[in-house]
């Protein structure tokens, strides 16, 4: 059971959305979970007027639906949604790296391989992790972002925005799931191994790879976890 604890002042409705919107992304409430606005409110030490302020922006975020005279409940993954979005990521990683092949010079593209290289040696202290909650995710996420801002594209990210928690949270199950750290580390390195190679379609196709990640799970992750998932 979840207990938040209190702090000396009331959180405010802003501190609030941001603890239950993580507790969302990272399953802790789970897809298709009933919750409530008394729940909450005790939980947190606040009034339900701040509660009902920060379910309504998880509903427009898509992470609740709110059903009069039934409940709320926290929203199923949508997996073709999902899938739309890892098109767009992958599109702008895609973009990233022809930027990368295109626009850096000799001196600018070494000093990114040390970089990614001294990244992936972090990461390998990672490889016994068996979620998405330990220290892999900071340095998965450093790893994309020492590319993105190589070339300066850390905004086309930025404009996906709130998107990104949907794919966050399916990262959340599907590392977990099928317990895949090691096999991610593998696939940053084939990514790196690419650029060092120069050759911009095998990086672009490894990244690819990398980012596509539902194809492979998606008919055992909903016949394992049926309630989680919009079908």
């Amino acid at each position: 059971m979840y207990i938040h604890k209190r702090e000396s002042q009331p959180a405010t409705a802003d501190q609030v959305f941001k603890q239950i919107l993580r507790r969302i992304i990272k399953l802790k409430l789970e897809p298709g979970q009933l919750i409530s606005e008394n729940q909450m409110a005790k939980e947190y030490g606040v009034s339900r007027t701040v509660i009902r302020t920060v379910f309504a922006r998880l509903q427009q975020l898509g992470f609740l639906e709110i059903y009069p005279q039934r409940g709320t409940y926290i929203s199923l993954i949508d997996l073709h949604h999902i899938e739309d979005l890892l098109v767009l990521r992958t599109a702008v990683e895609k973009e990233v790296i022809y930027e990368m092949f295109t626009s850096l010079g000799p001196m600018e593209k070494n000093t990114l391989v040390q970089r990614l290289e001294e990244n992936l040696e972090e990461q390998e202290k990672c490889r016994a992790e068996i979620d998405y909650s330990g220290r892999f995710p900071r340095i998965d996420s450093a790893f994309h972002k020492i590319m993105i801002d190589s070339v300066g594209r850390y905004q086309l990210v930025d404009m996906l925005g709130d998107l990104m928690y949907h794919v966050a949270r399916w990262r959340n199950f599907d590392v977990a799931f099928d317990k895949r750290i090691p096999e991610l580390i593998v696939q940053h390195r084939d990514i790196v191994e690419a650029i060092k190679a120069e050759d911009l379609s095998l990086a672009q196709q490894k990244m690819a790879d990398h980012l596509e990640t539902i194809t492979s799970i998606s008919d055992r992750a909903v016949a394992q976890y049926p309630t989680y998932f919009r079908v």
